[in-house]
């Protein structure tokens, strides 16, 4: 849990306070908090969870910057709407720093959200990839909890942003500590993010191949990948019609008939032992589809 790592940076000296707020001590070689991997800092962080931050940062920032671009075609997933209102607070407070005694009195209004929750909400990480429940699901507590008179008055502002932080500072510690210019230099980023995903999608609609993009584009085809399915999860009611329309994508669209949800790991196995290879982009587009289509 979230308010268990921060207190654990200190318990551990991997952090310190001073004038100028949070300051990395130490690089986290190994750390009782962080799970798995052979690098420590991919697993942080996550008020439900811990996963893998380096494999969903870069969607989740697109996330951000969707909700700025696309306020009309997309909802915030559940698990966005604590930190969004931690930075909203933040920068209408104008802070210079974030804190740990700031931050630990939002961490406790959080917990106390938490609290009021049903199991299933607390105990796994809600949305993305591995399991959701709607944001109108718990949108009376969300209302209620933060004053919104909708879930999309959340401004784009989230925990996505402090991951990515969390991330630089770790690869680069003259990052730290936040810093309101660091912000500023973040939303240009995320900006520039947004319009790459928008150019990728352009051209996909235009007839051409993912590799063909990628070429043109001069970006791995995975990074193509991330970008089709960021705006295919974060667009209310996207779908790619020359996906679903060639004989490839049958049987992935049968993976999730009749409610059901499987993970990765156990298609993947499923289509090795029919002597198949898994196609990760057709299995993904399926599961989101399934994911937003889930109550």
């Amino acid at each position: 849990y979230f308010h268990q790592l921060v207190d654990g940076f200190f318990r551990e000296g991997m952090v310190s306070e001073n004038e100028s707020g949070l300051v990395l001590l130490k690089e986290i070689p190994e750390f009782s908090l962080v799970t798995n991997g052979s690098h420590p800092v991919n697993y942080l962080m996550h008020p439900y969870s811990f996963v893998q931050l380096r494999d969903v940062t870069r969607l989740w920032i697109e996330w951000i910057s969707y909700h700025r671009y696309e306020e009309t075609s997309y909802r915030p997933l559940i698990q966005n709407a604590w930190l969004q209102q931690l930075f909203k607070r933040w920068y209408k407070e104008e802070k210079e720093t974030i804190t740990p005694a700031w931050f630990t009195s939002v961490v406790n209004e959080f917990q106390a959200w938490a609290d009021k929750q049903d199991e299933s909400v607390k105990g796994h990480w809600v949305g993305l990839f591995n399991g959701a429940k709607s944001t109108a699901a718990l949108e009376t507590e969300l209302v209620s909890l933060w004053s919104f008179t909708t879930v999309e008055d959340c401004e784009p502002l989230s925990r996505l942003v402090l991951m990515k932080w969390v991330s630089d500072v770790f690869e680069e510690p003259e990052n730290s500590p936040i810093t309101y210019g660091w912000f500023a230099k973040m939303f240009e980023w995320i900006s520039h993010e947004t319009v790459s995903v928008q150019e990728t999608v352009r051209l996909f609609e235009k007839g051409l191949k993912r590799t063909e993009i990628a070429r043109l584009r001069k970006l791995k085809e995975s990074t193509i990948n991330d970008h089709l399915l960021k705006h295919l999860l974060l667009t209310k009611d996207a779908f790619y019609k020359r996906v679903e329309e060639t004989k490839a994508a049958v049987a992935y669209k049968e993976l999730f008939e009749n409610e059901r949800y499987p993970k990765y790991k156990e298609a993947k196995d499923q289509f090795e032992a029919e002597g198949k290879k898994m196609d990760f982009f057709l299995f993904r587009y399926y599961q989101i589809k399934a994911l937003k289509e889930r109550e």
